[in-house]
């Protein structure tokens, strides 16, 4: 089979969404049409499951606030170079499904919420649609990142339809994971995508999340600085008073990790009822520290 068959390129209305227009992603053509509304990128942000950006710090970027300048890292650039390759692998692998590459589509009664998949697979025989999103990752995932599920639910609200997978290779190992439609939680997402966008349109800040993110992007917002003074009140209060409980947790952190490095010896992990919760951890000949499973 071609790969012209497997790669069709659609453009105009297509199921159950209205197409918006077509655009290299990263050029500004592609910013104008992101910020016609709320992307799949974005719904992970704003249900404040991504862990490098805040609500908070996509307003402001979306509002003009702050910079959004283009991210041109090491993975975004190896994931777009391997995106049609990964591609390619999935349709070798499925030849009962055509590929469709699409541009970009908003939901047809939420124009708010758009969608610019990576692709839409079509069963030659049965016609059922689903959503194909390719992710490449450095460390290898033994599940779908939050951030990513919450995406392609935002995908298939879009388009109105019951399956995707996320296709790729994380940690060097192939990686594929169905998720199916779920109601309630498009419901919450599309609810949540529904708030920010009201935020964005009045200018009026997201809730305060606690999130290293959210203080990064507000670092940015007050870059200048003069000799002057305000009052803080009661919020000068309660930053002391959480300041003195980092302290305290802190030293009973420190304490505690002391302790289970000296019980754990040699052994390389810690276990709680069968489960391993902290690692010992060294580079090269160095002294080896303490690694803590975080809980979900």
């Amino acid at each position: 089979m071609s790969n012209d068959r497997q790669f069709e390129t659609v453009t105009g209305d297509f199921l159950d969404a209205i197409y918006v227009g077509t655009a290299e992603s990263g050029t500004q053509e592609w910013h104008d049409l992101r910020s016609q509304g709320i992307g799949g990128s974005d719904i992970g942000t704003i249900m404040g499951l991504n862990p490098w950006e805040s609500a908070f710090g996509l307003w402001a970027k979306r509002t003009g606030q702050i910079p959004d300048p283009p991210v041109d890292n090491w993975s975004v650039r190896f994931g777009k170079a391997f995106e049609e390759p990964i591609l390619k692998i999935w349709a070798e692998a499925n030849p009962a499904w055509q590929v469709l590459i699409l541009g970009t589509y908003r939901h047809a009664k939420f124009p708010y919420m758009l969608a610019n998949p990576d692709a839409i697979a079509v069963n030659r025989k049965t016609g059922e649609h689903i959503i194909l999103e390719v992710k490449t990752a450095r460390s290898y995932w033994d599940e779908v990142p939050p951030a990513y599920h919450s995406q392609v639910m935002h995908y298939m609200d879009v388009f109105n339809l019951q399956r995707s997978y996320i296709i790729g290779v994380a940690g060097w190992d192939w990686q594929e994971h169905e998720i199916l439609r779920d109601d309630f939680e498009i419901e919450v997402q599309r609810n949540e995508a529904k708030r920010f966008w009201d935020h964005l349109q009045a200018h009026v800040q997201p809730s305060w999340d606690g999130s290293k993110a959210t203080y990064e992007a507000v670092r940015q917002l007050h870059p200048d600085m003069e000799d002057s003074e305000v009052e803080l009140g009661d919020l000068g209060s309660r930053l002391l008073m959480a300041q003195s409980d980092v302290d305290h947790a802190t030293r009973d952190l420190n304490a505690l990790k002391s302790q289970v490095l000296d019980r754990m010896g040699s052994a390389k992990y810690g276990v709680l009822d069968g489960k391993r919760i902290v690692s010992r951890q060294a580079r090269g000949n160095g002294v080896p520290w303490l690694t803590i499973k975080k809980g979900k």
